[in-house]
């Protein structure tokens, strides 16, 4: 009994892992769009140019991403033309590296094997749209999720100071390298990681008595002594990894950024505290991290997605609810209590940005954040002496998993977001329309749905016909590319929107299904003849 019981959180990991599997299979496209399909197209023309990293013939969209899916889609493209393949072995190899990262980010706070390994379940679980779509299948948070675990590993070693001289230089090489590369992506990394890894270091430093003598006493030996103490060295190897990120990020913006064509959204400022603004910001900033969870808008309260969204409340209170507990309990020391620490601090520096500026926000930016909340829940599981409380919590979350989980799987199998594109993507493909132009949201997802056959650039609407070199090939939009028929792709709001504009009247409609309508040109030439000017 004691070993089947030993046994329970590694077949959950594998039911886990067959259930991805499975998705992967069946569904996998059902939820993918032109951001997911970009990575794809991307991927093929690093193994058609025998690149590794990069290219400088894509326009990218507001990052450089070194360590990204392209590592594994770029190699499969020189020996595999199935684009389902493809995804499909990328995202297992993707599991592979998310759980070895895991593992060796909780290897230092000396947490028990059979808890890591079913707390790393909730790595895989799809509880949520947003954890179906941007990590499991559209796997666009996975590599960050596994870079700051494995920055972050690679911390907590240097800080425990147990290696010897040999293994510490190269972690050290690594530690620096890996910051490096975070900071040459851009911004990211700076504010999930270094950021919050800064202040919480710097906190941790200050909690400390040695810094409370130094504070009372400002002399040399209470300073030497303040400076000889795990909490400063916590701090300086904190800050070495900040250095080495801003170090990276002076690359991008000298180099990268001069090299490579980006776009950008504009500078991000503070927003006006006055009309309203704070509020609405306050507003998406919870909404956002109730989808996280698994909230679902605009349905009947006793309906199942209903009681669905109510598991989300659960879910966000009990790690709410553990975070602050685990905080308290006077067991908790050394990197234990440093984690937690980071978790609080990190969650409030960038509810902060995401509250009190201009950026972007979206439920996913919320991933970087929950990662850390699973240790924490591994913390307060070994250190709670309430079993009554500890059973309470540990029910309570699988209940909410299994529903949130059950009815994300439910929808993926069952909602195919890409149901229209289907027909169109099938006759492009089928009567050798193999370019043409779309708006971007009907791109890049469109060559996906056809392995590749139909290539298709951006536009920003059908009457200025004006590029939108966003996530796409360069070649798409340069002069003499494509010789031949062009096709125009439109939806039927677009069509009804655009119903004057110069290129639905000159072109020929070659299909119609109440979705999407195609137009079809002699040539590139002939179509972007049809644009007119802005005003």
């Amino acid at each position: 009994m004691k070993t089947l019981k030993k046994q329970i959180p590694y077949i959950l990991l594998g039911a886990t892992l067959l259930l991805l599997l499975g998705l992967n299979i069946i569904s996998q496209d059902h939820w993918l769009d032109s951001d997911m399909a970009a990575e794809m197209i991307f991927s093929r023309i690093l193994s058609e140019e025998h690149h590794i990293f990069s290219t400088t013939n894509w326009y990218y969209s507001t990052e450089f991403r070194v360590l990204y899916t392209q590592l594994i889609m770029g190699p499969l493209f020189r020996i595999c033309s199935n684009w389902h393949v493809i995804r499909t072995i990328t995202n297992l190899v993707f599991y592979g590296l998310m759980l070895a990262s895991y593992y060796y980010f909780m290897k230092p706070l000396k947490v028990s094997r059979g808890l890591t390994v079913l707390s790393s379940c909730l790595l895989l679980l799809p509880f949520s749209e947003t954890m179906m779509t941007h990590m499991q299948m559209g796997n666009t948070y996975m590599s960050h999720v596994i870079l700051v675990l494995w920055f972050f590993g690679m911390y907590l070693r240097l800080c425990s100071g147990e290696y010897h001289a040999k293994r510490k230089v190269s972690l050290w090489i690594f530690y620096v390298l890996l910051a490096i590369v975070c900071g040459m992506s851009g911004v990211r990394y700076l504010l999930a990681l270094q950021c919050p890894l800064v202040l919480t270091s710097f906190f941790y430093l200050l909690g400390g008595e040695e810094f409370q003598s130094f504070r009372g006493e400002m002399t040399k030996e209470h300073f030497q002594t303040l400076f000889s103490t795990d909490r400063m060295r916590y701090f300086l190897y904190s800050l070495a990894g900040a250095f080495f990120a801003v170090v990276g990020y002076g690359i991008n913006v000298v180099f990268i950024s001069h090299k490579y064509v980006f776009q950008t959204y504009g500078a991000t400022n503070f927003i006006a505290l006055y009309h309203g603004v704070l509020f609405d910001r306050i507003q998406n900033a919870v909404g956002c991290l109730l989808m996280l969870f698994g909230y679902i808008q605009d349905k009947g309260f006793l309906s199942l997605r209903g009681v669905v969204t109510m598991a989300a409340f659960v879910m966000l209170g009990i790690y709410g609810y553990v975070t602050v507990k685990s905080g308290k309990m006077q067991r908790v020391t050394g990197f234990r209590s440093l984690i937690t620490l980071f978790l609080k601090v990190s969650f409030v520096l960038n509810l902060f940005v995401f509250i009190f500026t201009t950026s972007t926000m979206v439920p996913r930016y919320y991933i970087t954040i929950f990662i850390f909340a699973l240790p924490v829940l591994c913390f307060y599981l070994e250190e709670e002496k309430m079993p009554f409380d500890r059973l309470a919590v540990t029910a309570l979350l699988t209940v909410c998993l299994l529903l949130g989980t059950g009815k994300t799987v439910m929808s993926f199998l069952t909602v195919d977001k890409n149901e229209t594109k289907r027909p169109v993507a099938e006759f492009l493909a089928g009567n050798g329309y193999d370019f043409g132009f779309a708006t971007y949201n009907n791109a890049n997802i469109i060559t996906e749905l056809t392995n590749g056959e139909v290539e298709i650039g951006n536009i920003g609407d059908p009457e200025h016909l004006e590029y939108f070199k966003w996530s796409s090939p360069m070649k798409y939009y340069e002069e003499g590319y494509h010789a031949g028929e062009t096709f125009l792709l439109l939806t039927a709001e677009e069509c009804a929107e655009y119903a004057e504009a110069p290129a639905l009247k000159q072109g020929e409609k070659v299909y119609e299904d109440g979705s999407y309508t195609v137009y079809v040109f002699d040539s590139t030439e002939e179509l972007m003849n049809c644009a007119v000017a802005r005003q």
